[in-house]
Order: C-alpha cells, then structure tokens, then sequence
C-alpha cells in the first residue's frame, strides 16, 4: 500500500485540474470510509481524482465508483477519453478498486442501485447539469455520509457554486462545511444544530464573493476588447 506522497507522484503525471490539496482531500475522505454505502465519483475525465480516491479507498477495503461517458466533455467536445482514463487507472495499480462506469450520470443514478457514504461530483459545470447531479445523488448519501464539490468557490463556473448554495448551504441536512481551494466539502448529517446553521449560511453568502469576481472579469475584457478595437461597438 502506498503513502499518500506517493500517491500524489502518480496522481501528478495524471492530466487533470485536482490540485494536490483537493487529492489529498479525497484520498483522505476515501479512506475513512466506513462500508455504510459506495464511494461515488460524477466525473473522472482521465482518471486524476479517481487515482486520489482508489488509493483512499484500499486503506478502507473499498471500490470507487467512477462515473463518466467519457464523450462529450467540457475540455473537449470531440475527445474519448476512456482509452486514456483505464491506462492511468491501470499505471497507478488500482484497477481492482475501481469500478467504471461509461455512461451519464442521469443513467448511473438509475443502474446503481446502492447508497452513498462518499460523493465527489465533478461533472457538468452548467446550472442545469450541476442541478440534475445534486437532485439524483444528494439525497442517496447517508447521514455521516461526506459530499465534496469541486470548482464551487472559483469565478470560473457559476454552476456547480450556485447549485452547492441553494442544495447545500440552505438544506438543514448538511453541515461542517469547508474549503480546499475551488472544492467545498459537507457532511451529512440529521439536523444541523443552529450554530451550523448559521455558518453555513455565513458560506452561502461569501460565495457571491466568486460572482463579483467574474463580473470584474467580464468588464475587465471587455474594456481591453474596447481599447485594442475602439471603432467595434462592445455589448
């Protein structure tokens, strides 16, 4: 069994966007697992995060689920990414701990037919996509149970962060949240008591915080497009 810096040599020579701190995150999440439901992952591309999450889950003597059609990415419309995503699976030996599967998350959700302990969403970053995500899966995950969104707190993608504020920070079934980096992360839990709840709604609002950043942004480019073509009329 590796160490988790070795772990984080093989991940690195993975292409992808998790930063080691977000792998680290879910390599530790993994591995404390307590065999109450799958570990689920919305989202593999070429197999980054699902490297993180395997060799979390051997510590546990659990298998990773790894959703994704492999077709029709965000990154690139045109690439299959399946071919790539089972030799990194296979370079990092851990094979027997992950358990593909190429379809939609919409079609997971209805093959699997398991509870979740342990789900890392990382899939469609449209509001409509990041929505469809959280209404089949959230309500599989157990209390005690962990959820981990990546690209939530990051002007990049407004999706998977407005989706986490109102099915997240507003639903009285999660609490504990927290940050690395982009990814938030929460437990499951009964009931929050009234001190989480206010700090979740405390997180709920800081994370508007990443919508003015990209409005700035927006304006930023479009004052550079207006002085690099000033005759060109910017909407």
């Amino acid at each position: 069994m590796l160490d988790i810096d070795s772990v984080s040599r093989i991940a690195a020579s993975v292409e992808g966007w998790l930063s080691d701190a977000q792998g680290r995150a879910l390599y530790t999440a993994a591995s404390r697992v307590r065999g109450h439901g799958a570990i689920v992952e919305i989202g593999s591309w070429k197999g980054r995060s699902t490297v993180w999450l395997a060799h979390g889950a051997r510590c546990a003597g659990a298998r990773v689920i790894a959703v994704d059609p492999h077709a029709n990415s965000r990154e690139d419309p045109k690439a299959n990414t399946l071919e790539a995503f089972r030799a990194n699976i296979a370079r990092a030996g851990v094979e027997e701990r992950v358990e593909p599967m190429v379809m939609t998350s919409a079609e997971a959700a209805c093959a699997l037919r398991q509870d979740v302990e342990l789900l890392f969403v990382d899939g469609d970053h449209s509001i409509e996509g990041a929505l469809a995500d959280a209404i089949v899966w959230l309500p599989r995950v157990v209390p005690g149970g962990i959820v981990m969104f990546h690209d939530v707190a990051t002007s990049g993608y407004s999706g998977p962060r407005r989706v986490f504020q109102t099915m997240i920070c507003r639903n009285h079934q999660f609490h504990r949240l927290r940050r690395v980096g982009s990814m938030m992360i929460a437990d499951r839990t009964d009931r929050r008591s009234r001190a989480q709840g206010l700090r979740s709604r405390l997180v709920d609002l800081l994370l508007y915080f990443y919508d003015g950043e990209a409005a700035f942004k927006r304006a930023l480019r479009r004052l550079r497009r207006a002085r690099l073509h000033p005759s060109v009329v910017t909407s």
